[in-house]
C-alpha cells in the first residue's frame, strides 16, 4: 500500500509520485489495451468472407443466369462453414461459451457488440436454411426446412444479415476511445466491407478455378467485382491515412506501417488487380491455364492481404491505446475544437 510518505519521497525523485519513472501524467497509460489476440484477427477475416461469399451467392440466385450455378452453391456451403467457425472463434475468445449467451439476453441497438452477436445468430440461423436447400437440391436432404419461404425474400434477409456481420466488426472498433481506431471510424466499417467482398470473390475464384468445366464468364464476373471492391479498399486505406494525421502513426507507420503497406495495399490489392485485370476483359468459354495459375495467384494473395489488413488493425489498436499523449493531445484538440 502506498502511504503519504511514499508519495512525498517519489515526489523528492521527480519520478511522478507513484514511483514510475514518468515527469507527468502524459507518460502514463490512461485506456486498457484491448485483449484481442489471434482468435478475433481470425474472427475478423473467417467472418468477413463468409459474409462475402454470402451475398455472392444470394446475388447468384436473385440476378444471375445458369453459369452461377457453382458459384451459389460454393457461396451456400461457405458461408454456413465461416459462421460455424467464427462462432467457435468468438466463444474461445470469450472463454466460456455462456458468455456468449449472456450476451444475447438483452438488445442494445447503440452497441455495436450487441448488434453484432445478433447479427452473427441472425447470418447462421439463414446461412443453415440456405445451406440445407442446398442439400436438398444436392440429393444429401429428403426435404428443404424453408421450402415455406420464397427465394427472393429469404436471399434478401441473408444478404442483409451478411452485410450487416461484414460491417459490425469496423463499427466496433471504430466506436472505441482508441486514437488510431477512432479517427478512423468513417473508414474502418467501409473498408472491412470491401475487404470482405475482395477475399470473399478470392476464395471463390480459387475454389471454382480448381473445378474443372467451370463456366469462364462465371469466373471473370467475380473477377470483376473483386477488383472493384480492391481499388475501392486501396483508395479508402489511403484516404484514411490522410485524415487521421499523427493519430495514424501506429497503423501507417512503423513494422505495423511497413506491412500494411506490403502485405496488404501492395501484394494484397494492387499485385492482385494487375493478375485479374487481363481474365476479367478476356472473352470465351474456356481458361486457359496460364489463365488459372494466374488467378490462383491472385486469389492466395488476396487473402493473405486480407488476414494482414485484420492483423495490422487490431495490433495498431494495442499500440495507440498504450500512447497516452496521443489520447490526450486528440482530447485536448477536440476539446479547443468545440470551444
Amino acid at each position: 500500500m502506498i502511504t503519504p510518505d511514499d508519495v512525498a519521497a517519489s515526489l523528492g525523485r521527480n519520478d511522478g509520485g507513484f514511483g514510475r519513472e514518468q515527469t507527468s501524467y502524459y507518460d502514463i497509460p490512461l485506456l486498457q489495451k484491448p485483449h484481442w489476440g489471434w482468435e478475433i484477427e481470425w474472427y475478423f477475416f473467417i467472418g468477413g468472407i463468409a459474409s462475402g461469399s454470402a451475398i455472392l451467392a444470394a446475388l447468384g440466385d436473385v440476378i444471375g443466369d445458369p453459369n452461377d450455378a457453382r458459384l451459389v452453391r460454393l457461396g451456400r456451403y461457405a458461408a454456413t462453414l465461416g459462421a460455424a467457425v467464427s462462432g467457435v472463434l468468438l466463444i474461445k475468445d470469450l472463454g466460456r461459451p455462456e458468455r456468449f449467451l449472456n450476451m444475447m439476453r438483452i438488445v442494445k441497438l447503440k452497441s455495436p457488440m450487441s448488434v453484432g452477436v445478433y447479427a452473427l445468430s441472425a447470418f447462421s440461423t439463414i446461412s443453415g436454411l440456405m445451406l440445407a436447400r442446398q442439400a436438398k437440391a444436392d440429393g444429401l436432404l429428403p426435404f428443404d426446412p424453408a421450402a415455406f419461404v420464397p427465394a427472393l425474400p429469404l436471399n434478401l434477409a441473408w444478404a442483409a444479415s451478411a452485410a450487416l456481420l461484414g460491417s459490425y466488426t469496423g463499427v466496433l472498433i471504430g466506436a472505441t476511445a482508441i486514437p488510431v481506431w477512432f479517427s478512423g471510424s468513417r473508414h474502418i466499417p467501409a473498408i472491412f466491407v470491401c475487404s470482405a467482398t475482395s477475399t470473399a470473390c478470392a476464395f471463390s475464384l480459387a475454389v471454382l478455378t480448381l473445378i474443372p468445366g467451370t463456366n469462364a464468364p462465371a469466373l471473370r464476373k467475380i473477377e470483376r467485382l473483386e477488383i472493384v471492391a480492391a481499388v475501392l479498399e486501396l483508395l479508402l486505406l489511403r484516404d484514411y491515412r490522410t485524415r487521421a494525421h499523427a493519430l495514424g502513426k501506429p497503423l501507417f507507420e512503423g513494422r505495423i506501417g511497413a506491412r500494411l503497406r506490403s502485405a496488404t495495399e501492395l501484394f494484397g490489392i494492387i499485385v492482385p488487380v494487375v493478375l485479374n485485370l487481363p481474365g476479367a476483359i478476356e472473352r470465351g468459354e474456356h481458361v486457359s491455364p496460364v489463365a488459372r495459375v494466374r488467378t490462383l495467384l491472385a486469389a492466395g494473395l488476396t487473402l493473405a492481404g486480407g488476414l494482414a489488413l485484420r492483423q495490422c488493425m487490431l495490433r495498431a489498436g494495442k499500440a495507440s491505446a498504450a500512447d497516452p499523449r496521443a489520447y490526450i493531445n486528440h482530447k485536448e484538440l477536440g476539446s479547443s475544437s468545440a470551444s
